[in-house]
This record gives C-alpha cells, sequence and structure tokens, in this order.
C-alpha cells in the first residue's frame, strides 16, 4: 500500500480517479459501457465491483434474476455486506468472480449454485484470458440446454473459438435428444452423445444426424408413389425406399451412407430401391435418368453391403438387373419423368436425334446395309440409333457378330438369346 503525498496536486488524483473509470468502462462490452456507467456513477461501492467482481456487476445491468433480487444484491452491495451474500441473494453462481469483465458477452443463463457443479467448472477455467469470452458463451448455451453433464464436457473442450457460432448450437440440440428416446430426434440419432466421446467423434456424429434431419426436410411424410413399382426378377425383391425410416435401415443394414443422401433426393431426379433376398438385404440400386435419354431410366450404381467390400451380391444382382431391364419395354404405361427434368437435356437429345438422322439420310444409295428405320425398334417407337446399324445385347455378353446386317447377327452359344434394349 502506498502512502499518499499530501503536497501533490489535487487535479493530478481527479484526473488518477477518471481514468481509473474509464479503465474500468472498457473492460466491458461495448454493448453493456453505458449502463454500467449509469449505476457505477451513484455508488463507489458498485464501481468497485468492475474490479472485485466484475460478473455481479454485469447481472445487475443485464436484468438477471428478477427486479426484487436485483435490488436487494444493489442495497447489500452499497451497506458493505460481504460480496457472497449479495451474490447469494441475486442467485448467481460464485465461481463467476474468477472471470474478467471482458469475458461478459451476453446475458448469463442461470447457472446452478450447487457445490458439486460450481467446483468442477472453476477448474475448467481456460487460464488464457483471451480463450474464457468464447468458453463462457459455449459452457452457457450448453446450461440452457438443461444438461449439466454436457455443460461440464463442452468446458473441457479446448478448441472452442474455432468451429463455428451455429455448431454448438445443433450440438447442445443432439446432446439434448440423446436424453430424449421417445422423440422423433432421437430415433435419427446414429450414435447418441456420451461424456466419454470425444469432440471430433462428436462432431462428425452431429454432421450425420444434420444430415438424416435434411431428409425429413427431403421427404417429408415420404414417397407416394416412386417411378418404378416394387417387383420380382431373378428370385429378387425390389423394393423402393420411400420414408426416412426406409433409407436410416437400409443405411444400417448395408453400412452404407444412404441415410446421408438428401442432397441428391433433394432434386427428385433419382430413385433408390433395396435389393432383398427373402428377408435379408443384399443390395441396393439407384435409379436416374439417362444423360442422352432423358425420358429412360439409367442405372447410376448398384451397390451391395459396404459398398463395393462384397462382390458376390453384385454379381448376382447384375444378373437380375438384366432380367428386369426388359421390362422397361412398357415403361410408358409405368414411368412418370419428374416434373424438374431439365428441358434442355431434352432439346440437346432431340436435337442429336435430328442431326444423326440428316446424316444417314444424305449417304448414297450404295449402302443400301444402313437404314433410318430400324429393324430391331418395336412397332410404333423410334428408335434410338436411328443411322446406324442395329445392336443386339446378348445375354452371354456378346455382342452381333456383324454391324451391318441385322439379319446376320446371332450368338454360337447354346441356349443364348438376345436381350433388345427398349427404345
Amino acid at each position: 500500500m502506498k502512502a499518499v503525498d499530501a503536497r501533490q496536486d489535487l487535479s493530478q488524483v481527479q484526473e488518477t480517479a477518471a481514468g481509473r473509470r474509464r479503465r474500468r468502462l472498457e473492460s466491458f462490452h461495448p454493448c453493456y459501457r453505458r449502463y454500467i456507467a449509469e449505476l457505477t456513477c451513484c455508488a463507489s461501492e458498485v464501481e468497485d465491483l468492475a474490479d472485485s467482481f466484475p460478473g455481479l456487476l454485469f447481472a445487475l445491468v443485464s436484468r438477471y434474476a428478477t427486479v426484487e433480487q436485483r435490488q436487494r444484491a444493489f442495497d447489500l452491495v452499497c451497506t458493505g455486506e460481504p460480496l457472497r451474500q449479495a451474490a447469494d441473494a441475486l442467485g448467481l453462481a460464485w465461481w463467476l468472480r474468477r472471470l474478467p469483465a471482458h469475458a461478459f458477452t451476453e446475458p448469463l443463463p442461470a447457472f446452478p449454485v450447487d457445490g458439486d457443479f460450481s467446483l468442477h467448472i472453476a477448474n475448467l477455467i481456460p487460464r488464457e484470458d483471451s480463450l474464457v469470452p468464447a468458453w463462457l458463451a459455449r459452457v452457457s448455451q450448453a446450461v440452457e440446454a438443461g444438461d449439466l453433464a454436457y455443460a461440464l464436457w463442452i468446458a473441457r473442450q479446448h478448441d472452442l473459438a474455432g468451429p463455428p457460432e451455429d455448431l454448438f448450437a445443433f450440438m447442445a440440440a443432439w446432446a439434448w435428444f440423446s436424453g430424449r428416446p421417445g422423440l422423433l430426434g432421437h430415433r435419427l440419432l446414429r450414435r447418441p452423445w456420451t461424456p466419454e466421446m470425444s469432440f471430433k467423434r462428436a462432431r462428425e456424429e452431429l454432421a450425420a444426424w444434420r444430415q438424416r434431419l435434411r431428409l425429413i426436410e427431403c421427404l417429408g411424410p415420404g414417397i407416394e408413389s416412386p417411378w418404378l413399382a416394387d417387383g420380382k426378377a431373378a428370385g429378387f425383391d425390389f423394393v423402393a425406399l420411400r420414408t426416412v425410416e426406409d433409407f436410416v435401415a437400409e443405411s444400417e443394414a448395408l453400412e452404407n451412407c444412404l441415410d446421408q443422401y438428401a442432397d441428391q433426393l433433394h432434386t427428385g431426379l433419382t430413385a433408390v430401391f433395396s435389393i432383398r433376398k427373402g428377408a435379408r438385404r443384399v443390395a441396393c440400386v439407384e435409379i436416374g435418368l439417362h444423360d442422352e435419354e432423358v425420358s429412360m431410366p439409367n442405372i447410376v450404381q448398384l451397390r451391395a453391403a459396404r459398398n463395393p467390400a462384397s462382390r458376390a451380391p453384385i454379381t448376382a444382382t447384375s444378373r437380375s438387373r438384366r432380367a428386369w431391364e426388359p421390362r422397361w419395354s412398357d415403361l410408358p404405361s409405368r414411368w412418370c419423368v419428374s416434373a424438374r427434368t431439365p428441358t434442355h437435356s431434352r432439346t440437346a437429345s432431340a436435337t442429336g436425334s435430328s442431326r444423326r438422322s440428316e446424316s444417314s439420310m444424305t449417304r448414297g444409295a450404295g449402302d443400301s446395309q444402313i437404314s433410318t428405320t430400324c429393324t430391331r425398334s418395336p412397332a410404333g417407337r423410334v428408335c434410338r440409333h436411328r443411322g446406324r446399324p442395329p445392336r443386339d445385347r446378348w445375354v452371354c455378353g456378346q455382342q452381333c457378330a456383324s454391324a451391318r446386317d441385322a439379319r446376320a447377327s446371332r450368338c454360337a452359344r447354346a441356349g443364348c438369346r438376345p436381350v433388345q434394349r427398349p427404345w
């Protein structure tokens, strides 16, 4: 303690007091400086809270607790009572006294005042003052979520200033749904939150949970009418996935990423079918629009359990696919092209077909084997291969022996038959 020199100029003492008051006000957040200045101008004891208990001063100006509680705490401070009594009258946690003034940037939640939580949380305050504001904001969000165990888990994390702001809001909701088994948000969890979980694993599970929430946004109550009806082929059952529960169950059974398929389903240009052998899920197939012929379906991908981990189910399913494709010849009565199909794709396809037709018509008459009409085309349909020699696709995998004469195309294998494309 330094003694005051009686010969010192009083103006210098007044300037020191003004500088101290300015320093105290500037230590708080700019949004609350005006309110703190108005409250501290009437009592020096209240102004001293900026150094002795900044959290109590901030609580008085940020409408913490009720009006009666704030008035009671203010009177106790002005009469010189212990600060512990003023904090108890306001219902403010005593461990907040250890935080600096710049840590308080938002109104404080009702922190529990029990000794167990206060003892643990006080030992988790960051040592660097620059990290305290972000730390207090994240812990406050966790306390408002209603789970004190999650608040202590957040307080133990080190990287709380780097991730975006909304990440912790979603993480608090994810942890809240983890303890509510009866709600839909809990059923969409791939793995619930536990205090032993690392922060990195928590972010991964949160991302998966948010993607499943997007499935609800895209599908709603479910797909009313899929593109193709359910059916059987080569002993396999093809079942369309319609609801969020269908995609989640298929993803868990095959250990793939179907539960993260919200972006693909949002376009409305794809449909997913589960391929099953009795009660066992074998694979899944995604059907979309053809790149060139947008009015026709196309198998985008065909995956077994764990994607390409097992080749045998894919081989068996590929055989069923070859048996399923001939049914596409009657698609005009069963197929509904999405209303959101890009119109420019159809125009480009039609333009390409007309150019191929003009190219074939300008050829010489000596090339009599090439015709603009396909002999393999069903009645009333236009061949996609107009201007080119038609080719058959055989079950055995071989193609036509002749590229010019369709009548000479045949396969020498016994029992082999052609499977024509549905053009």
